[in-house]
């Protein structure tokens, strides 16, 4: 009507100037005004809300857009449900500096900026095409609204493809400062391919939620529009869960923590037991400094030019982080006092750091790190199979008392500045590193080592060792300026090092046979450095994990060998895994949120072989029943039995006469056979599907998607063979 109005105003207008000239200037006087005018109606048209909520209630882009005016609050019990598009947008308040809050703080209702207090449920499930948007009415500079608070009476909240930006914080009482766009105090919620972009905190946890997934949303800082307070993690997420108590499993998952030109966005772990796995960090990182009493798992993850990629750990904590590459920056880990596993990372252009003091914390394994200031410090247990070249020092403090094995130094500035509390040093490689710097504490025993250096006193000569210069180093691996570091044939390295038969780990870097006849004369033995010669890779366990109901995949499960915890590997977001093993009479144990665990017993792995195995991972919670029913013919697409083997029946209706097509696919949406494409008559009907592919050969066990395409419309389902 308001648009209605200001076309006819200007028709009006304009017809009493007959110069063009003059209708000119009018004309665009009209579009300033009229432009403004139309550019605010749907201030004027906005659907202002406030109070409580006390039944359950629907928000529809039909009514966009909702203005919170004053506080909503959702009460017990009660639903509100949030459909596609929707704009929810909060009355804001500029935030001048670091202590000037006054406007965010809940007292008797005299906050300015406002805030979605819940003490029932969220349902807030947008889609790609159309997100749901919680942001401020004021779009000015330095304006911020309150957050939602999920109060720990709250149910199960679902918050799926929406954009949260702008939001602050609030001060509830004494104790109790929700600081995030979306502040979690109560047990379960679900956060998924959401958007938060310039909030003070993207997600913030309190008080031990016990089973929380963010999974697949982007953490973004734009414009420098927060005053940074230290620990709020910049925009990201920060998981404050007290000083005590019992901490379920925070699922992180699948994010991107991005800055552009201003403070960088961070994970902030505080007493939580935390699985980070597959997050991509661009300049933010991951801080955690706590105790918790299980291990926390950071895995897969993609640090780039973080300051700190990993920093902290406390006392009583064990952290287990693996499989991470860590790219420019400064320190890509650095560990205070927690124990610690570090296995199987990439370290490039940043440090390994861990504490200096006399406490042993941990194990470092089949990592390599290169172009470093210094590619490792700290005191461990054990360090081995790893590969250090081109870094400016090696190590500030080599303290380990167990095993100093099967590593590479080469091409390093200074090898290292403190060589303190290990006897011994076996089986390593030290080409072309300074040594004019070295600092040398109580005796170390080098033997079965390829070195370019004397072993002067203090350090001890005990036996095996062998001594090259510059032209026999370039004949040792395969292409050494290059930083290809595997033995070629008739490397001195083959068969030359110490201790094959007590040696612990059966493996080499590849996860290869670590002990192996190279040189073909019969005798099996160790060879100097991280991979061996010639030896047959080993088998494992390789499969995935799914949902025994749905038949769909279940992504990022924690599987763990015999249930110790450093042997682990997590499901990608198909739920694949794959798990190197030495033959063996394995248990498997899988964890997830909203999932009950599984135990599967006695999985046998039979060398150079990969056993499969299929995970059944069935639901504590439906964690679907909230999902909102967005068309309402999906063709009752179903197919029984699921799993099946060897063939399933596919059922389907239609509501009128149409062309159908009816195809199946595999995982990597490759078209395995076409079952129907042809006119139908409306109506129910079957076909069989015998597990064979268009040439009529069988397939292999594994997922598989069927399709079915009816006019324009498509409805997809996933099934499971197994045989």
């Amino acid at each position: 009507m308001k648009n209605k109005i200001v076309s006819l105003i200007f028709i009006l207008f304009i017809s009493h100037f007959p110069h063009w000239s003059r209708r000119s200037n009018i004309l665009l006087v009209f579009l300033c005004v009229g432009g403004f005018l139309i550019s605010n109606s749907s201030i004027a048209n906005a659907i202002e809300v406030e109070g409580h909520i006390t039944e359950d209630t629907i928000w529809s882009s039909d009514n966009n857009p909702y203005h919170v005016i004053d506080d909503v609050f959702v009460d017990d019990d009660v639903t509100l449900t949030i459909l596609p598009g929707t704009e929810v947008k909060f009355n804001s308040t500029i935030v001048t500096c670091f202590d000037d809050f006054s406007n965010f703080i809940y007292y008797n209702g005299s906050n300015i900026a406002k805030m979605l207090w819940v003490d029932g449920k969220v349902i807030a499930e947008g889609t790609e095409e159309e997100p749901i948007t919680f942001t401020r009415i004021q779009d000015s500079l330095y304006y911020h609204w309150g957050v939602i608070y999920l109060t720990e009476n709250a149910d199960r909240c679902v918050f799926k493809y929406c954009d949260f930006s702008y939001s602050a914080r609030m001060m509830i009482l004494v104790g109790i400062l929700p600081v995030g766009a979306i502040s979690i105090y109560n047990e379960e919620n679900i956060i998924e391919n959401c958007n938060f972009i310039d909030n003070f905190c993207g997600v913030f946890m309190q008080f031990y939620p016990q089973q929380v997934i963010i999974k697949h949303c982007d953490f973004f800082n734009i414009q420098n529009l927060n005053y940074n307070v230290a620990g709020y993690a910049d925009g990201g997420i920060r998981i404050s869960a007290g000083a005590s108590g019992e901490s379920g499993v925070i699922l992180v998952a699948g994010n991107r923590f991005n800055e552009e030109d201003t403070s960088p966005t961070y994970l902030s772990i505080n007493n939580a037991l935390t699985h980070a796995v597959y997050n991509e960090f661009n300049e933010g990182g991951i801080i955690a400094a706590a105790t918790v009493s299980k291990p926390s798992y950071f895995y897969r993850n993609d640090f780039l030019d973080c300051g700190d990629g990993f920093e902290g750990g406390g006392l009583g904590d064990s952290l287990y982080i693996k499989s991470n590459q860590f790219i420019g920056g400064y320190d890509g880990i650095n560990i205070n006092h927690a124990y610690v596993e570090i296995s199987e990372n990439y370290f490039e252009g940043c440090d390994l750091s861990g504490p200096s003091e006399n406490e042993l914390i941990g194990i470092v394994r089949n990592n390599i790190i290169s172009n470093a200031n210094i590619a490792i410090s700290g005191r461990y247990e054990e360090i081995y199979n790893n590969i250090f070249y081109d870094c400016d020092m090696v190590s500030s403090v080599i303290g380990s008392s167990n095993l100093y094995s099967n590593n590479l130094m080469i091409s390093n500035t200074d090898l290292c500045n403190l060589l303190a509390d290990t006897p011994i040093i076996e089986n390593n490689v030290f080409i072309n590193n300074s040594i004019d710097n070295i600092d040398i504490l109580n005796n170390p025993i080098f033997r079965n080592c390829i070195i370019d250096f004397p072993l002067d006193p203090p350090l001890i000569d005990g036996g095996g060792n062998i001594w090259v210069d510059s032209l026999q180093a370039q004949t040792l691996f395969e292409d050494i300026q290059n930083g290809d570091f595997h033995l070629i044939e008739g490397s001195l390295a083959i068969d030359a090092g110490f201790d094959t038969l007590g040696y612990y780990y059966p493996f080499d870097m590849d996860y290869n046979h670590r002990v192996w006849d190279g040189d073909g004369n019969g005798s099996y033995i160790i060879d100097i450095g991280p991979y061996e010669f010639g030896s047959p890779a080993f088998g494992g366990i390789e499969g995935y994990t799914y949902n025994p109901s749905s038949g769909d995949p279940v992504d990022y499960v924690l599987l763990k060998i015999n249930d110790q915890p450093g042997e682990f590997t997590f499901t990608d977001s198909i739920g694949n895994f794959e798990y190197k093993l030495p033959a063996g009479i394995y248990d498997v144990y899988a964890e997830r949120v909203f999932y009950e665990d599984v135990i599967e017993y006695q999985v046998e792995v039979i060398d150079g072989q990969f056993t499969n195995l299929f995970i059944p991972m069935t639901e504590t919670v439906n964690i679907e029943e909230n999902t909102i029913i967005l068309f309402s013919n999906d063709f009752n697409l179903t197919n029984y039995p699921n799993p099946f083997n060897p063939s399933t029946t596919l059922t389907f209706s239609i509501q009128y006469d149409m062309n159908v097509e009816l195809s199946i696919f595999n995982i990597k949406g490759q078209k395995v056979n076409s079952l129907i494409n042809e006119e139908m008559q409306k109506g129910k009907h079957t076909t069989i599907w015998y597990g064979v592919d268009e040439n009529n050969k069988p397939v292999s066990s594994g997922i598989y998607i069927y399709k079915i395409k009816v006019g324009k419309q498509e409805s997809v389902k996933r099934m499971l063979l197994l045989k």
